[in-house]
Parts: structure tokens; C-alpha cells; sequence
């Protein structure tokens, strides 16, 4: 890689920074921006039956939310891309597509007044990713001030299409990845002895007293012993807080 491609690519590290945050999207208007001048951009994951908002960030501070929570609220169904890539399933995806809504997609004439004409929106360029079981559309937008996008901007998504995608994948993975707290993880790393950690971790997986004794070379006793004090360090009380926890901390 030349220094005029990492040059390219240094402004999406701080997106990747924010993955699974709420200013992921901030991060990327951010970055963006530094190759095509953009109004907002919007990650959302539409299922067949319903639709989650992942990311939003607009250069105009809360303009254009409430479009987003109507679009999520069921308008996304008269989308073009959205009856295209989910809802008619004539395109089976299997690797990222960047699709232009202008002029080639035909809107609904009362979606295209609600989500264009009036927010005073004149272009939207798509990145449709394929993900397990939903599929991800990261939207960029240009108001009618800064005119359409021209070739040269579609250009730029294209040569940034797989970093954009694997970003997109990234956050929206983490957002549902259930994590720990700070606290909890502080204390797990810091608050516990090795020997501590260890049985935790054991009895979390499932052994029992005997079993991680012997895995350990500790007696059932000691061990019970150094269950207790995990717990109470942790600030748990069951067995079953143990076993989610030790799950998310592998």
C-alpha cells in the first residue's frame, strides 16, 4: 500500500473505533466526507417482516431523524432497493452491491414526496450488503444544494466498497453481541486472582467442584472457597449469572 492509499483509509479508523457505538455513524459521515460531499447517511438492517435502524448521522444536527423513524416504522417496504434486494427477492446476494436510486430506480409517488421532495433531498447511493439472515443498506444522501452525485463520487463508493461493508458488518454485528459492562469487566480482569479467574471460568463452562479441582489440582473445598470469592467480587449471586457472564468474557 502507497502512502497516497493509506492516506485514503486513515480517516475510517476512527469508525472503526466506534463500531457498536452510537457515533459510529458520526465517524463515518466524517470520514466520507473527506471524498464525496454527503447530506447524511443512514445503516439500517431490513428482515422480510421488519426493519432495525443501526446508524444515523446528518451534518445538520437532528434533521432528518424523524424521516428515519418513519422509514424503519414500515415505509422502508416502498423502497425501491428494498423490493428489489429483500422483499420480491429477485436478487439473491451473495457478495456487496452499490446501486444509485437516480434515476434509474421508479418510485411510489407518495414515497418519493415524503422521503425526497420534501426533506429537500435530490440523491441517495446505496451499499446493499448480504448478511445470515438480513440485509444491510448503508445510504448516503445529497440535498438538493449539493446536486446529484456525480461519477466521479461513485467512483470514490466504489473504490471504498469492501472497507464500507466490512465497517457496516462490524457495527451492526457488535450492536447485537451481547457485552459486559465496563465495571464488570474491570473487576473480572483486575478485582480477581489468577486462581479466582480460573475457577470461574471452569465452573462457568460447566464442571463441577470435583471436576476443576482436579483440572486445577485444588481440592473441591478450595475450590467452592474461590467460588465464593469470585462471586462476591463480581457482585453475582447464581450460577447462572456465572455461566453468562464467563460466556461473554471467552
Amino acid at each position: 500500500m502507497n502512502s497516497r492509499d493509506f492516506a485514503g483509509i486513515l480517516p475510517f479508523s476512527n469508525c472503526v473505533r466506534a463500531a457498536g457505538t452510537s457515533e459510529f455513524g458520526f465517524g463515518l459521515l466524517k470520514a466520507i466526507e473527506g471524498l464525496v460531499e454527503v447530506d447524511h447517511c443512514v445503516l439500517v438492517n431490513v428482515w422480510p417482516r421488519h426493519a432495525e435502524l443501526s446508524a444515523f448521522a446528518n451534518r445538520r444536527n437532528g434533521a432528518g431523524e424523524h424521516l428515519t423513524e418513519a422509514y424503519i416504522g414500515g415505509r422502508y417496504r416502498e423502497d425501491p432497493l428494498v423490493q428489489e434486494f429483500v422483499t420480491s427477492r429477485v436478487a439473491e446476494l451473495d457478495k456487496p452491491v452499490l446501486r444509485s436510486l437516480m434515476p434509474e430506480c421508479r418510485f411510489n409517488e407518495a414515497y418519493y414526496e415524503r422521503f425526497f421532495v420534501e426533506p429537500g433531498l435530490v440523491d441517495k447511493f446505496s451499499l446493499i450488503v448480504p448478511d445470515s439472515n438480513n440485509t444491510v443498506f448503508l445510504s448516503f444522501y445529497r440535498s438538493a444544494e449539493m446536486g446529484l452525485f456525480s461519477d466521479r463520487d461513485k467512483v470514490h463508493f466504489f473504490e471504498f466498497a469492501d472497507l464500507l461493508a466490512a465497517l457496516a458488518s462490524i457495527h451492526t454485528r457488535l450492536l447485537t453481541t451481547p457485552r459486559v459492562s465496563r465495571e464488570v469487566s474491570f473487576k473480572w480482569h483486575t478485582m480477581l486472582s489468577e486462581r479466582e479467574r480460573s475457577v470461574a471460568r471452569l465452573l462457568g463452562r460447566g464442571e463441577t467442584a470435583k471436576t476443576a479441582g482436579a483440572m486445577l489440582s485444588l481440592s473441591p473445598t478450595s475450590v467452592v472457597t474461590y467460588k465464593q470469592r469470585a462471586f462476591a467480587k463480581l457482585g453475582i449471586a447464581t450460577q447462572r449469572e456465572l455461566v453468562a457472564l464467563t460466556a461473554l468474557m471467552s
